[in-house]
């Protein structure tokens, strides 16, 4: 399943609205904690990223250029950190999804990095 939550970065980060942002970001982390203790199973995978940042205190309406955040939840993860591209998420939904890797696209899958 694939969702994309515009409105918080059309009606906080775009408008500046950091209070607005932060409050949207404390529901979203609270529904992501009940989908880590209740829904996911063994073999699945939880990602969630975002397509660019935001600094919703920025003197403009552009998009910034701090990194796009990137949690992921899957069996072995233990934790630890990853920094790359955000074609590595691709990279490793293919992986998960298909057990293969395709070196001709751009990215690499942390799942086992």
């Amino acid at each position: 399943m694939f969702t994309n939550l515009v409105e918080t970065d059309q009606i906080y980060g775009h408008r500046h609205d950091a209070k607005g942002f932060a409050e949207a970001l404390t529901h979203i982390d609270a529904a992501v904690a009940v989908w880590v203790d209740e829904l996911l199973r063994p073999g699945d995978m939880l990602i969630l990223t975002a397509d660019h940042g935001v600094d919703p205190t920025a003197p403009h309406s552009d998009h910034t250029r701090e990194y796009a955040p990137l949690i992921a939840v899957f069996a072995g993860n233990g934790g630890r950190r990853h920094d790359g591209p955000l074609a590595d998420v691709g990279a490793s939904t293919l992986a998960g999804l298909t057990g293969r890797e395709a070196p001709e696209l751009p990215g690499r899958s942390f799942l086992t990095a």
